[in-house]
């Protein structure tokens, strides 16, 4: 055996998928078609690219019924856009609390810069509510130390709610470690749905 990853195609772009790229669809036993959110789900599956447009797409032009050789219903008219940015919320709210808890992340200003200055920074994130002056400095600090700088779909209130703070955290500062790598690809997948 040679040890190589299954193939998977996007339904809707037909782009080749590595593993976590996608996003799978399965069915369900009444024919409706639902997310396994952690692809572990029994059965086959489609699988549709983490893009707006392509989430946009994946209910259109009959690609379910092809897909899965049968008639197939949805939930909603934006399933799974609405599904998936719910989930990708969901996650971030957690991986941050979760992040902040094992100190790999740091909130607050001051605090993500006095980080950023003495190397213990692998990424930055701003809330989606953080002002053009105040995305356009960390975008510069980023820029300037070679840091990924991340846009959460949370706003400031949230993340930091989700620290266990009181009051809201425009920017993080993202250290090293399987819990801030986990939270920067959920970043991502939060960016490809805007």
């Amino acid at each position: 055996m040679s040890g190589a990853q299954p193939q998977r195609t996007c339904i809707v772009t037909g782009d080749k998928l590595a593993p976590g790229e996608g996003l799978r669809i399965v069915l369900a036993p009444d024919g409706t078609a639902a997310v396994d959110w952690r692809g572990k789900l029994p059965g086959h599956g489609a699988w549709v690219s983490w893009t707006r447009e392509a989430l946009e797409g994946v209910a259109t032009k009959g690609r379910l019924q092809r897909a899965f050789k049968q008639a197939v219903a949805v939930s909603s008219p934006d399933w799974p856009l609405a599904q998936a940015r719910a989930w990708v919320l969901k996650r971030q709210t957690e991986l941050i609390g979760l992040a902040s808890k094992s100190g790999q992340a740091q909130a607050g200003g001051g605090v993500a810069e006095r980080a950023v200055r003495r190397g213990q920074v692998a990424a930055l994130v701003l809330s989606a509510d953080a002002g053009d002056t105040v995305a356009s400095d960390w975008a510069k600090t980023a820029k300037g130390y070679e840091l990924e700088l991340h846009r959460s779909l949370l706003t400031s209130e949230e993340i930091g709610l989700a620290l266990g703070k009181s009051g809201p955290r425009s920017i993080l500062a993202l250290g090293n470690g399987s819990i801030s790598r986990s939270l920067q690809i959920e970043l991502k997948r939060g960016k490809a749905l805007l």
